[in-house]
């Protein structure tokens, strides 16, 4: 029925619908894949299904390589022993040896103190001619900036 509008104004006058993207829609059903397939696989995993599926190959607890400490005791001495130093006898022995170098220090003090009163005093040093002092460096000549122009007064 044509009227006012026409055909093409009814055509054009009803809009359509549009879409609009869903960009979650991807994300999201490769999220529920993955965490389905985790599920699944952990699942398989708690029911130790070992007997029933072959998983690959067994990883089994191995010794540690090198020497143990246990291995060193029985090989070199006793394990009663402490392996940690005596830190009090360390520290004494520091000390003594700190007073003893004290001593040796205050008897060459007292020597070098009854020498010096019986051995004849050496003159002092003559003065020598006064040091010249120094010269202030030589430094280039500062530049003048060049004035500016006169202009006449108007």
């Amino acid at each position: 029925m044509p009227g006012l509008i026409g055909w093409e104004g009814m055509a054009t006058a009803a809009p359509a619908l549009q879409r609009r993207p869903r960009s979650w829609v991807g994300p999201l059903v490769v999220g529920v894949c993955f965490g389905l397939g985790y599920g699944v696989s952990q699942r398989l995993f708690n029911l130790q299904v070992g007997e029933l599926v072959h998983f690959g190959r067994n990883f089994d607890v191995q010794p540690f390589p090198g020497t143990s400490l246990e291995s060193l005791r029985l090989r070199f001495g006793s394990g009663s022993e402490s392996i940690g130093a005596d830190l009090e006898s360390l520290d004494q022995q520091r000390l003594q040896a700190e007073d003893a170098a004290r001593a040796a220090a205050e008897a060459k003090e007292a020597a070098a103190s009854q020498d010096a009163g019986l051995a004849p005093l050496e003159p002092a040093p003559r003065p020598g001619p006064d040091p010249v002092p120094p010269s202030a460096p030589d430094l280039p000549a500062t530049p003048i900036a060049p004035s500016a122009p006169l202009l006449p007064a108007p």
